[in-house]
C-alpha cells in the first residue's frame, strides 16, 4: 500500500505588484490634492476686501446719465 505524500507549500506571494500600486496611487491622490487647493487658491484670489469688509464711505450721490448733479 503506497502511502499519501506530502502536500507542498503554496509559492511565495509576489508583493511588488502590490506595493508598486500603492506608490502609484499615492502619486495620483497627492496630484489631485494638489490640483485642488490650486483651484481653491484661484477662487480666493478673485475676492477684492478682506474678511472686515469695505470701510470707506460709499459715493451716494444723485447722477443723471453718468454725471454726477450738485
Amino acid at each position: 500500500m503506497g502511502m499519501k505524500s506530502a502536500p507542498q507549500m503554496p509559492p511565495p506571494v509576489d508583493t511588488s505588484v502590490i506595493d508598486e500600486t500603492k506608490k502609484k496611487e499615492a502619486a495620483l491622490k497627492a496630484e489631485k490634492d494638489k490640483m485642488l487647493s490650486v483651484n481653491k487658491q484661484g477662487k480666493y484670489g478673485t475676492i477684492l476686501t478682506s474678511g472686515l469688509g469695505v470701510e470707506e464711505e460709499a459715493s451716494t450721490a444723485k447722477t443723471m446719465l453718468g454725471g454726477t448733479v450738485v
